[in-house]
């Protein structure tokens, strides 16, 4: 391989690198500023929890679609490094499955438990704050809410092992 052609080679993996390193932090960067901030600050400011419970819907399901388009695209580039040698073949097997457990929690909340519960809040007929806490839609809304709860959990413990990973190895480069 001639001089140039090791400088073009090395330039690839370094944009490949990039645009890993990006796309994983605007995933895990969207779910933790949502966690962290938009859902507690509409929660806090707004003038109804219904109005703030719409609002977070609504938001819920763009940071769920940004994982369901980022999250291929990481598999993508998992894929693509297996190729280049740059971490071990286990390293980048658990980085393959943790993504896949990420992108898995994203369309379980997309198709599943965001429909269900905007679908059980319909039902109610009335704002979620006035169904008493014993109504069987209520139980069941609150369940779907843990459940949410612990997928975007999963998946950002998930994404910041990713991210750790992904640093360790490019700086053994």
């Amino acid at each position: 391989m001639t001089k140039e052609t090791e400088v073009r080679v090395e330039a690839g993996w370094n944009v490949l690198a990039f645009t890993e390193m990006l796309l994983l932090s605007v995933w895990l960067g969207s779910m933790i500023f949502f966690s962290f901030a938009v859902a507690p600050s509409a929660f806090a400011v707004l003038p109804s929890r219904e109005l703030a419970g719409r609002m977070v819907t609504s938001t819920i399901g763009k940071v769920e679609m940004l994982g369901l388009a980022i999250g291929p695209l990481l598999i993508l580039i998992q894929v693509a490094s297996w190729r280049g040698g740059d971490s071990s073949n286990t390293i980048n097997i658990l980085k393959t499955l943790l993504i896949l457990v990420m992108i898995a929690a994203a369309a379980l909340s997309h198709f599943w438990i965001s429909p269900a519960m905007v679908s059980l809040r319909a039902s109610m007929g009335v704002p979620i704050d006035e169904v008493p806490l014993n109504d069987p839609a209520r139980l069941w809304f609150n369940n779907l809410h843990q459940y949410s709860v612990a997928l975007m959990g999963t998946a950002m413990i998930a994404g910041l092992v990713v991210l750790f990973l992904t640093v360790r190895s490019l700086r053994s480069r």
